[in-house]
């Protein structure tokens, strides 16, 4: 059998394959990350001129709408960012061959501009249930996906803005996943906070900002993007370092139920929360010892002292140990 796979530039909004495109991105991407079909469609006709470039693609096996992608390009920071990748049905052949033969059609159209891509981005969702599972099951497919080529997870503070049902902006907890065409950003290495805020910046002003502001009050938008960077700043911790994104080949991680896996991201918050546990558990600890010792060599030393000494001994070894493997071995 012989299946062939094609990728086509949308240019227009009545494109008579882009109805299908775009049914299959709707009841693919998860909620509140998708942008509005109606925005979607206005900027294909439009052709807004703006510092960063849109790449709208339909992709056909044999000849039969499967996938809908949406791209842009960031010259500032020579960025090309994955909006969505949506297939229909999520298979791994479609996803790859789509994903392959975009970036190859994108980097020799750039090409003819004298334009470069370092850098490829995407945006994985963090969104969690009560049970502190994640959720989106688009984001958890793509970080199986992902992984196999090359993606690194900037666990630094990240907060992807949407606009929700009143068509007010807002935001959610994302983890920014990088794949460096250049040499750089090797794993176990730190982040360049000046680096960072750089392509946040060209992320946020000239991505986000240049979509919303043509539906959106214009001056509403600058001041919630100003207030979301430095949100990001005060967030962000020194010395954060860049992960591979794990490979996990089992259905757990597929549908977030896994917890030996954390994509969380690294911020100023999350690190004093940390740092007051562990202090609560080593105060605890030395709280035990002195009642303990105090048990031990009281003139009122009985029986029933002896129990309790006992007692608390083993809770202090208890807690001591739990933190051990809890830190050494999880």
């Amino acid at each position: 059998m012989e299946t062939t796979y094609k990728i086509r530039l949308v240019t227009n909004a009545k494109d008579k394959d882009l109805l299908d495109a775009l049914n299959i991105y709707i009841h693919t991407v998860d909620e509140n990350s998708e942008t509005s079909t109606s925005e979607i469609r206005d900027y294909i006709q439009q052709k807004y001129k703006d510092n960063r470039k849109m790449f709208f693609y339909i992709l056909y096996v044999n000849n039969n709408v499967v996938g809908f992608a949406e791209y842009g390009y960031l010259p500032q920071s020579e960025v090309l960012l994955i909006d969505y990748i949506c297939t229909s049905p999520r298979n791994h052949t479609y996803f790859y061959n789509f994903y392959h033969m975009l970036y190859e059609e994108i980097c020799t159209s750039l090409k003819k501009e004298n334009l470069y891509i370092k850098y490829i981005i995407t945006e994985l969702s963090l969104k969690k249930d009560k049970e502190n599972r994640y959720i989106d099951i688009d984001s958890n497919y793509f970080r199986q996906l992902l992984s196999m080529e090359g993606f690194k997870v900037l666990k630094t503070p990240y907060f992807q803005p949407y606009c929700n049902l009143k068509h007010e902006l807002s935001f959610m907890d994302f983890n920014i996943a990088i794949k460096p065409l250049i040499n750089g950003l090797p794993s176990k290495t730190h982040i360049n906070e000046e680096f960072y805020f750089e392509l946040l910046s060209d992320i946020y002003i000239n991505h986000y900002v240049a979509w919303y502001e043509k539906y959106i009050d214009s001056e509403q938008v600058k001041i919630f993007f100003d207030n979301l960077l430095n949100k990001a700043k005060k967030e962000f911790v020194n010395k954060v370092e860049i992960d591979d994104i794990t490979l996990v080949n089992c259905l757990l991680f597929q549908n977030g139920l896994c917890n030996q896996v954390s994509s969380e991201n690294i911020t100023l918050h999350a690190r004093r929360k940390y740092q007051f546990k562990q202090w609560a558990v080593r105060i605890l600890c030395v709280f035990f010892a002195i009642i303990t010792a105090f048990f031990c060599y009281s003139n009122y030393f009985n029986t029933e002292i002896t129990f309790a000494c006992s007692l608390l001994t083993i809770l202090s070894a208890i807690v001591a140990l739990f933190q051990f493997v809890k830190d050494q071995l999880l």
